[in-house]
């Protein structure tokens, strides 16, 4: 009976050390570029009561753009967590820099490809390339997105990692422009609404 118990107790000893061995606790560092959809609402208004004019408008507008981000983290036994600083190239007069971090859980099994799951916030700092949008000072909208991620890691090497995936966040980045003189008004607000992105990335394990 004790020999029994004492190979029992060995084989779960060696079993609980090849769990542990096998856990990923990697510190990774990667790219990533894609594209990405910046929906984007522009409302303005003006009230001029000696002209008997009282109006107000509204329009959408999707910008189009690619951008390329730096994304730092740590894997543990279910999942990952990291931090990003990313660059929207310029487009339509439109750019931007982001801040932001995010946690994925990762779905493990015993192909190279793990799928994951995630939510991510961040902080935008935009500028618009525009004379009459900085006369208003409009030209530097800020805010903060959040949202949710999904994709997949292909484990091309014992440290080397392709990376697929999609996020979409909601936003409030924002900048707005107000006048008047007691009777007369006029306001300009620029809101990114949605952002899109779809990328693919390269990221190293050590």
């Amino acid at each position: 009976m004790k020999v029994s118990l004492i190979v029992a107790s060995l084989l779960l000893a060696g079993s609980s050390a090849l769990v542990a061995a096998e856990m990923d606790n990697s510190w990774f560092v990667g790219g990533e570029f894609g594209a990405m959809n910046i929906d984007t609402k522009v409302k303005g208004s003006a009230v001029i009561p000696a002209e008997s004019i009282n109006i107000s408008a509204e329009e959408k507008v999707t910008t189009k753009a690619t951008y390329e981000a730096l994304k730092v983290g740590k894997y543990f036994e279910y999942g990952r967590v990291y931090g990003t600083l990313g660059k929207q190239n310029k487009k339509d007069d439109f750019s931007s820099y982001s801040l932001g971090a995010g946690y994925d859980y990762m779905f493990k099994n015993k192909s190279d490809f793990t799928p994951f799951l995630g939510i991510n916030a961040s902080y935008t700092k935009a500028k618009i390339d525009d004379e009459v949008i900085k006369i208003l000072s409009l030209d530097k909208p800020t805010g903060f997105n959040y949202g949710i991620e999904a994709g997949f890691v292909y484990a091309a090497t014992k440290n080397v990692e392709l990376e697929m995936g999609i996020r979409y966040m909601k936003s409030n980045i924002d900048d707005s422009f107000s006048i008047s003189d007691g009777t007369n008004s006029a306001n300009i607000k620029v809101e990114a609404e949605n952002i899109t992105q779809y990328y693919v990335g390269l990221n190293y394990k050590f």
